[in-house]
């Protein structure tokens, strides 16, 4: 009869802690949800905003050249603090804006410039 006591007093204590903990939860996730409604400010995407950031000092820097001055891919790595694929992508984005124009194929021999 004892242990009985003592097991149910044990579950009973386990099952009011279960209980406070599925409260709690609730109501942090309902104030959570609460304050993702009212926030003013949408999310912004720091990858996002870099990338404009990125592209408006390329566009600067192309805007400073000469027609007849080269632009490289080291030059733009350089400037941005980005990979050579990065600076890759940037260029051509620029080129398919009709921005820039790219000169060779391949490697070390191409190069853009202003249009």
């Amino acid at each position: 009869m004892f242990y009985f006591l003592i097991g149910l007093i044990v579950g009973l204590i386990i099952g009011g802690v279960i209980v406070y903990f599925i409260i709690r939860s609730k109501k942090t996730a309902e104030a959570a949800k609460e304050n993702l409604s009212t926030k003013e400010t949408p999310f912004i995407n720091p990858k996002v905003e870099r990338r404009k950031e990125n592209l408006a000092k390329l566009e600067e820097m192309i805007g400073k050249k000469s027609k007849d001055e080269k632009i490289t891919n080291d030059e733009v790595q350089k400037l941005l603090k980005v990979s050579d694929a990065t600076a890759e992508r940037y260029l051509q984005e620029l080129e398919s804006q009709g921005l820039i124009r790219q000169f060779g194929e391949v490697g070390k021999e191409v190069y853009y410039q202003k249009v």
